[in-house]
């Protein structure tokens, strides 16, 4: 039973180990498509992936809330909204909104790499690569 080409779907020889139509080079068949062959099974061929499928993107977003104690000045520092008291979950909301909105008066603090302080005081006036990296993080996290 003669394989077809992945790329143009020519039918290939045996023996040949490129394809005779578009001079792709043939893949030796595996154990398995060879067993599958010999019973009678359909040729089954890998896709090969599109670039998109290839593409890798990874996103870590690390989120530090510090709230200081204004009873005892102990300062607690949390890496997620949903670990912050409930008390303060309210407050933080309202200061996120008015940071995208531009209004208010709060404070984005990015701290780069090599260490160096960035103060923004809106979502507008951060970088187009650092608002576009909150902004895939903000859709990743269902804001």
């Amino acid at each position: 039973m003669a394989r077809h080409c992945e790329k143009c779907g020519a039918e290939i020889d045996e023996g040949w180990t490129v394809c005779r139509s578009c001079f792709e080079p043939v893949k030796s068949e595996g154990f398995f498509a060879r067993l599958q062959r010999f019973f009678g099974g359909a040729q089954a061929s890998p896709k090969k992936p599109t670039p998109a499928a290839a593409t890798k993107v990874n996103i870590k977003l690390n989120e530090r809330i510090k709230i200081r104690d204004p009873q005892t000045g102990e300062l607690r520092e949390y890496h997620s909204l949903d670990e912050v008291p409930a008390e303060y979950r309210e407050k933080i909301r309202q200061a996120e909104q008015a940071a995208l909105s531009g209004k208010g008066e709060n404070v984005i603090t990015v701290t780069d790499a090599t260490g160096k302080v960035q103060t923004y005081h809106s979502i507008d006036e951060l970088p187009p690569d650092l608002r576009a990296l909150y902004e895939k993080a903000r859709r990743g996290q269902g804001m």
